[in-house]
């Protein structure tokens, strides 16, 4: 069951990185850019000019270019000393973060001068740090990249779990098999200490972290056991005595979550929802339902806001609540593939109310709208 899931697993990755192929053979010259009428007002003298801003229809932003002749294609920028007033802002611009955003739509009251947005801003729709007010412009379900460093820029091109204490974002992952923090503003990871591979208890194939205060647990595809993981050294500890399989025959271990002092785990060999005893490392099953009653099969992350319990699967490539009492699921929301052709969605974890994801189809944290 485990070795086939995992082929399934590289199969899709696979035809992740044949899509990215064709879409770059797209030649340039099949673009074309629309005008939107905006003006640019210098803010000392008050004198105006009409600028055209282009963006390209294939949707890739195609930040501050106008042009100073209305109803041609010479595009230019307008003088730095201009600032833009009462435009509608479109879809170019740049993140706070520096990432392009398609998704984002903004202005200041009082200026409509458009001005930037955190991923984070845009999908729960609370003001940033910048006073900028976003609008709701991606899908419940939908996940906006957070930064552009190819492997966390570390190397870590299997992410698998997530998780936080406080303000703080930890990763795990079967590449390097150490513990990391990660920049919630650049995506980018840090190892925590200097553990060997394999936390120090030969895990090499580390899963997904859940925190209770601040204990961070772990669990593992090697050794099918429940660990606590030490967040200044990266070592790990086996929690209790049970027998690999949790005492429940989950031989791969996938999502973790805790709800106050109640921890909470799925797994693909049984694809059913357990509660795990943090004393004794063994699991109970919650429920009576088959595939979270929603035909997923390869269910992964796992983490809660408030009462709420997420999850996020490989075989549907979508978020979903999660039943405690029946162990039964419902989607959230209908994007596909988390609109970021994320095909293998693993680890999830939140810090208030924003919610965190990462992927080994495009090796990539996210933030996810949920509501």
């Amino acid at each position: 069951m485990k070795a086939e899931k995992q082929s399934h697993k590289l199969t899709k990755k696979s035809h992740i990185n044949i899509y990215h192929l064709l879409l770059a053979a797209i030649p340039l010259a099949l673009l074309t850019c629309v005008d939107t009428l905006l003006i640019c007002r210098n803010p000392n003298t008050g004198s105006a000019v009409q600028c055209y801003r282009y963006v390209c229809n294939n949707g890739t932003p195609n930040p501050r270019l106008e042009s100073l002749v209305p109803n041609t294609n010479q595009c230019l920028s307008c003088n730095e000393d201009y600032i833009l007033v009462n435009e509608t802002c479109l879809t170019s611009y740049v993140c706070l973060n520096g990432t392009p955003s398609s998704l984002i739509d903004a202005t200041e009251d009082g200026l409509s001068r458009c001005l930037s947005c955190s991923p984070i801003a845009a999908l729960d729709g609370t003001a940033d740090s910048i006073g900028t007010t976003c609008q709701f412009s991606v899908e419940v379900g939908a996940a906006v990249r957070i930064g552009n460093e190819s492997h966390f820029d570390v190397g870590e091109n299997i992410p698998t779990g997530l998780a936080a204490i406080g303000s703080t974002l930890y990763m795990v992952g079967a590449a390097n098999r150490v513990l990391y923090t990660l920049d919630t503003a650049t995506g980018i990871a840090n190892q925590v200490g200097s553990a060997i591979p394999g936390f120090g208890v030969n895990e090499i194939n580390p899963r997904d972290l859940a925190a209770n205060g601040d204990t961070l647990y772990m669990v593992g595809f090697d050794n099918d056991v429940l660990y606590t993981l030490d967040t200044a050294t990266g070592m790990a500890n086996q929690v209790g005595s049970a027998t690999p399989g949790f005492g429940v025959s989950e031989g791969t271990p996938t999502g973790l979550a805790a709800i106050g002092d109640t921890l909470y785990m799925v797994g693909t060999e049984n694809d059913v929802l357990y509660t795990l005893d943090t004393t004794t490392g063994e699991a109970t099953r919650v429920g009576l339902a088959s595939q979270f009653d929603v035909t997923e099969d390869i269910p992964t992350g796992l983490t809660a806001i408030g009462s709420t319990l997420y999850m996020v699967g490989v075989s549907n490539d979508a978020l979903y609540t999660l039943d405690t009492t029946t162990g039964e699921a419902t989607r959230v929301g209908l994007a596909s593939q988390f609109d970021v052709t994320e095909t293998t969605p693993t680890g999830l974890a939140a810090i208030g109310s924003a919610l965190y994801m990462v992927g080994a189809a495009n090796d990539a944290l996210y933030a996810l709208r949920y509501q």
